[in-house]
């Protein structure tokens, strides 16, 4: 009994291990796929200086948003690899892959119109799409099989997601395509607080991202958007988590309430981005429209989630400590 005890926890080491080495493999191939063309063409055209782009085409939202996706990446490989030990590394992994992965979307509707012969480059932005969300796949069943979600932890879950999904039907409607005030945003936020980034991401993103996508009526479409990246932004809370509701902090402390405040101001922007994102791709805004309009009504939401958050924070230390969150090993 000992020793098939014994191989079982060695494979799931090595599970483990090998889903991690996958994921670091995969966002090394996105960064790669992204870069190597760039070089390409500098060596061939004898452009100098990095990122040629800045010396061919000059300053624009291409350049700009492409470099975004690129520093996006490339801060996503040191968290994949330390997230092996660290699991809000990997969280940041994980969310900062998607988030590369969408502004990859942006690039093709920023180019000018010069760069269409340059096909070498989009094919690089194709299969660093491709490379990235595979990289994110990985990483999250990386995080599963080291911390799995126990039956506790899945029923508070679905108390919170049930309670976010009602509240979505109370709303102050915003515009014709979908956007509203509402508070949904709320208990997403205590999920990411009470379990961490991880489980915000999952909770939000993937379990609260689909059930609303598909009820909303918008089409499958605008999930990667608004609500994938929309909704798992309450993963940036998370990562504030032992400055928010850790073993030291005491009812309603100064530090605690700046904490949830960055951490809600971060999150709201993340779902911003997301949602301008989608406007561009999806409804052909251009970007000052596709902004505009999303400042309209997710500021708003968040600013009044998270501030009733700030309101509750005493309760909730207390709740927190009166029924602690079961730590999970690696």
């Amino acid at each position: 009994m000992e020793n098939e005890q014994t191989n079982v926890q060695s494979g799931s080491k090595t599970a483990k291990s090998w889903t991690n080495l996958v994921s670091i493999v995969l966002s090394v191939l996105a960064i790669a796929s992204l870069l190597l063309p760039l070089l390409k063409y500098e060596i061939s055209k004898d452009v100098d200086g990095f990122l040629f782009m800045w010396d061919l085409f000059g300053a624009s939202a291409f350049q700009y948003v492409f470099v975004a996706a690129f520093a996006l990446l490339v801060i996503a490989l040191p968290l994949v690899i330390f997230g092996k030990d660290i699991p809000a590394c990997e969280s940041g992994a994980i969310l900062s892959l998607f988030l590369g992965a969408a502004l990859m979307f942006l690039v093709p509707s920023t180019y000018n119109e010069t760069m269409h012969a340059e096909t070498e480059l989009f094919t690089g932005l194709a299969l660093s799409f491709s490379f990235a969300i595979a990289a994110a796949v990985f990483s999250i069943s990386h995080s599963f099989q080291k911390m799995p979600m126990t039956i506790r932890s899945m029923a508070e879950d679905a108390i919170f997601i049930a309670t976010a999904f009602a509240l979505n039907f109370l709303k102050i409607p915003v515009g014709p395509t979908g956007g509203s005030i509402n508070l949904q945003m709320l208990p997403l936020f205590i999920i990411a607080l009470r379990h961490g980034p991880f489980h915000g991401l999952v909770c939000g993103g993937i379990v609260y991202g689909l059930l609303t996508c598909f009820t909303d009526g918008w089409g499958f479409a605008c999930y990667p958007f608004d609500y994938l990246i929309g909704f798992g932004s309450v993963a940036v809370l998370g990562f504030f988590k032992p400055l928010i509701v850790g073993k030291d902090q005491e009812f309603y402390n100064v530090k605690g309430l700046i904490f949830i405040a960055v951490g809600g101001i971060l999150a709201t922007c993340v779902r911003l981005l997301g949602s301008t994102i989608s406007s561009v791709v999806i409804w052909e805004k251009s970007f000052v429209e596709a902004l505009a309009y999303n400042a309209a009504y997710i500021p708003v939401s968040g600013a009044a989630a998270f501030l009733i958050l700030m309101a509750i924070y005493g309760p909730l230390l207390r709740v927190n400590r009166r029924f602690p969150v079961e730590e999970q090993g690696n």
